[in-house]
């Protein structure tokens, strides 16, 4: 009888425990930077236009100059949930159909910050993001804050 009790009692703390994991995980995830090159005359874009490129629906930024859209391996979720309010199975299936058809490729996959922000330096068409944190604003220019 005791046992059970002392089961009953260790699935409700884990409960409690994974209700409040989720909470702080969720206020303690930082901000997404969308990041272009320092040289290119845009100085911010719209969480739309952003959508638009990183969907290949267009090919090119708003001041004309072709898009190099890159993805972040690791905040690539994130990235696309607050942006397209869609989780990543459907960016996913999204693409899949795109490709297919041959109207659009993805954007590359980098796997980290570094890469990003390196690529991004050296391509003025370049745009990416990565976590805030991560930026230093006198190499690239922000364009867009993603809470």
């Amino acid at each position: 009888m005791f046992g059970h009790w002392v089961l009953i009692s260790f699935f409700s703390m884990m409960k409690i425990l994974i209700i409040l994991l989720s909470l702080f995980s969720s206020t303690l995830r930082a901000d997404i930077a969308v990041i272009g090159n320092i040289n290119n005359e845009l100085r911010s874009m719209s969480p739309k236009e952003v959508k638009e490129v990183f969907m290949g629906r267009t090919r090119s930024l708003p001041n004309g100059i072709f898009a190099l859209p890159l993805d972040h391996h690791e905040l690539r979720s994130d990235f696309y949930q607050s942006l397209t309010n869609r989780p990543i199975e459907q960016i996913n299936a999204y693409w899949a159909r795109i490709m297919f058809s041959g109207q659009a490729s993805p954007p590359i996959k980098l796997a980290d910050s570094r890469t990003i922000i390196k690529v991004v330096i050296e391509n003025k068409g370049a745009i990416g993001y990565v976590d805030a944190t991560d930026i230093n604003k006198n190499v690239v220019r922000v364009l867009l804050i993603l809470k």
